[in-house]
């Protein structure tokens, strides 16, 4: 067995995937292996393992890797792996979003780009993701808002306290994409009085209350006025998070990770709407390696 130490940054990253793997007793899902042949080529990255629940039913083969330099080559290669993955009989992706928000791109204006799979049993239902976080792109940031035909008021206030954006282009494996956006406030930010008065306008008091143990909240703003919430929760707080949500599926999923959340980057998105309910249905967890 080689030593932890010895492990190469790729190999440390695919024991994190292969633990996350073991704690569900997760089988094979298509395209896990191309992932995995992925991450190895794109070194640096940072590893995210992450759940799903929805109605007391969970997935657990979805992941994520980060970067945060050599973005242009990075990016190829992402695209080279979800064209991989469509080399699958069956399986169809739409990249026109994508390639749109793509054209003339300055990499210079990019701090973090994102790449993931959520894998399941039925591929309508299976996907490849890729986030792309901008600061100081005004161009850019009004293309994504165009593609994700999601510009409202509370939106825009949102990017007059931080103007840097997410964009998520979630494109499924049966030809469907979407384009979401990921606005956000960070701890120093949101402890503001002046903020915290301009969130209020936005997100719920239950909400709000959750931010006490965050160091940042993004947030996607729905058509249907709900919210989907995601907490970038602080290390020393994950547990307690977790168990003040008093979900026991999601006490459950989070038991693998529970003795190690103080040295992982841990985010828990939800739903405002089920939050004000008073009970969660649909709620995800990520964990990243540091």
């Amino acid at each position: 067995m080689t030593h932890p130490s010895l492990l190469t940054a790729s190999q440390k990253n695919l024991q994190f995937i292969g633990e996350h793997k073991n704690a569900f007793d997760l089988e094979y899902l298509y395209p896990l292996d191309l992932f995995e042949d992925l991450v190895a080529q794109v070194e640096p990255c940072r590893i995210e393992c992450s759940c799903k629940i929805e109605n007391n039913k969970l997935d657990p083969a979805r992941f994520n890797l980060a970067i945060n330099d050599s973005f242009a080559r990075k990016a190829q290669a992402f695209l080279g792996f979800f064209h991989q993955v469509e080399t699958r009989v069956g399986v169809i992706i739409d990249y026109k979003p994508l390639h749109f928000f793509m054209k003339g791109f300055d990499y210079s204006k990019v701090t973090q780009i994102m790449a993931g799979i959520d894998a399941r049993a039925e591929l309508t239902e299976a996907r490849v993701k890729t986030w792309w976080a901008i600061d100081n792109y005004p161009e850019k940031l009004e293309t994504a808002i165009a593609l994700s035909q999601s510009d409202s008021k509370p939106l825009r206030m949102l990017l007059e306290i931080n103007n840097s954006l997410v964009i998520g282009f979630h494109l499924y494996l049966r030809g469907k994409s979407e384009v979401r956006l990921y606005p956000s406030v960070g701890r120093e930010d949101f402890q503001k009085i002046s903020v915290q008065a301009q969130l209020a306008k936005i997100i719920s008091t239950p909400a709000l209350k959750l931010l006490e143990d965050s160091g940042a909240i993004s947030l996607v703003l729905k058509e249907n006025g709900d919210k989907i919430l995601h907490y970038h929760v602080l290390p020393e707080r994950v547990n307690s998070f977790v168990d003040n949500l008093h979900q026991d599926m999601i006490t459950r999923a989070h038991a693998p990770y529970r003795d190690k959340s103080q040295s992982l980057g841990c985010t828990v998105s939800l739903s405002e709407k089920e939050l004000l309910a008073g009970y969660l249905k649909t709620i995800n967890l990520y964990y990243m390696n540091t």
